[in-house]
């Protein structure tokens, strides 16, 4: 189970004023996550074409998330942050979002115990996956267990592999478990009357609007590339018109964007979108799965500080961020460090940037999500006066 511990303040001497205080964040966390390895081969996808001498790891990688670890830990954000360990999800649990054919499915796989059993296209399930699917599920259930006891209000599950893709009876794009998705379920089950989930990764987090996409009690919000669907294990466009269906008429919403939107038209379509949306729908609770699209460290910085304004607003400041992508071993856990600085409202950045001269071409973005707000506008009642 996670600590019981209550979540410290920290006085922050370098750029707040003297005596200001700053919420420290929950990191829960479990090593036995780096076990799970995804393979080698030709741009994830497992295959030797036989006249390489090197094949690239799976994007997917350990090395990735030691380097996440390693930044929080000894980066100077590490004064913030309180450790907790994860554990393994029940069996029980998974059946609250995954049906228990598909659980049947993934156990029997791990059973067989081979090396490169491919559950779908670019998703492998090696000898050491299973488990740590199930500590990357039960890591995230803890840090949403951490908030609903009343511990503290932002708290971060770095958790692998990652889950958003996983759809209640399929795997999907690197993803077994929806991780969001269980823990979104388990502040439903526990009292909890209304979720937002806004979604930044690359890719539409098509798993978790999936599992909701018949309800109004949970918002989802994915901003991603405009890459529709890749194939069987997929089959979701994230393009504007999957709004949901029934109850649910409404409360899925995408906003698919030009490929490298970068930070201006990232902050854009929070500000024009996200925000007045979260306003109309004034969840209880606020989940950030956490990705990457042609942004940098100031980037992500500002999203979470939108996200953690909208958190104070809505949800008494409560936040649970769910790692999702991030494939770039060390500009990767810069922005994750950026993230979390903006989350917990630091006045200035602790980190440089060693990236941060990507230059921005805003405007066909700030297009694309103008004529997004229209639509929206048009064809979903809750938002006719956004």
């Amino acid at each position: 189970m996670a600590s019981s511990s209550v979540v410290a303040t920290a006085a922050e001497p370098g750029p707040h004023a003297a005596g200001e205080k700053v919420a420290a964040a929950a990191v829960f966390w479990h090593e036995g996550m780096l076990a799970h390895d995804a393979g080698r081969g030709v741009f994830g996808r497992g295959l030797d074409p036989g006249f390489l001498d090197v094949l690239d790891q799976h994007p997917e990688n350990a090395d990735r998330v030691r380097n996440m670890v390693s930044i929080l830990r000894r980066g100077p954000i590490a004064r913030f942050l309180s450790w907790h360990s994860g554990r393994p999800a029940h069996a029980a649990e998974l059946l609250s979002f995954h049906s228990a054919e598909y659980i049947e499915e993934l156990v029997q796989a791990d059973s067989a115990g081979a090396n490169n059993n491919k559950i779908c296209e670019c998703t492998f399930l090696n000898l050491g996956s299973w488990d740590a699917a199930l500590l990357a599920a039960g890591t995230t259930l803890s840090a949403m267990k951490h908030i609903l006891d009343g511990h503290g209000k932002l708290a971060y599950a770095l958790v692998r592999p990652p889950g958003h893709h996983a759809q209640p009876d399929r795997a999907d794009g690197y993803c077994f478990l929806n991780n969001a998705g269980l823990a979104v379920k388990l502040a439903l089950d526990s009292g909890r009357r209304k979720v937002a989930v806004v979604d930044i990764d690359v890719h539409y987090g098509n798993g978790t609007a999936e599992g909701f996409y018949h309800t109004d009690s949970v918002l989802t919000i994915s901003l991603h590339m405009k890459h529709g669907s890749w194939g069987p294990s997929h089959p979701q466009s994230g393009l504007v018109d999957e709004i949901g269906e029934g109850r649910g008429l409404g409360y899925n919403l995408n906003i698919p964007l030009p490929n490298g939107s970068g930070d201006a038209g990232y902050e854009y379509a929070m500000n024009e979108l996200v925000v007045p949306v979260i306003e109309k729908f004034r969840p209880e609770l606020m989940f950030d799965p956490n990705g990457r699209q042609c942004l940098t460290m100031d980037g992500y910085r500002k999203i979470g500080q939108i996200m953690r304004g909208m958190a104070d607003q809505h949800s008494n400041g409560q936040i649970l961020i769910v790692q999702e992508g991030g494939y770039h071993i060390t500009y990767s856990a810069y922005c994750l460090h950026a993230t979390l600085e903006g989350v917990l409202n630091l006045q200035a950045p602790l980190l440089d940037d060693p990236l941060g001269f990507y230059p921005d071409d805003e405007k066909y973005t700030m297009q694309a999500v103008d004529i997004i707000k229209k639509c929206w506008k048009e064809s979903i009642p809750f938002l006719k006066d956004i």
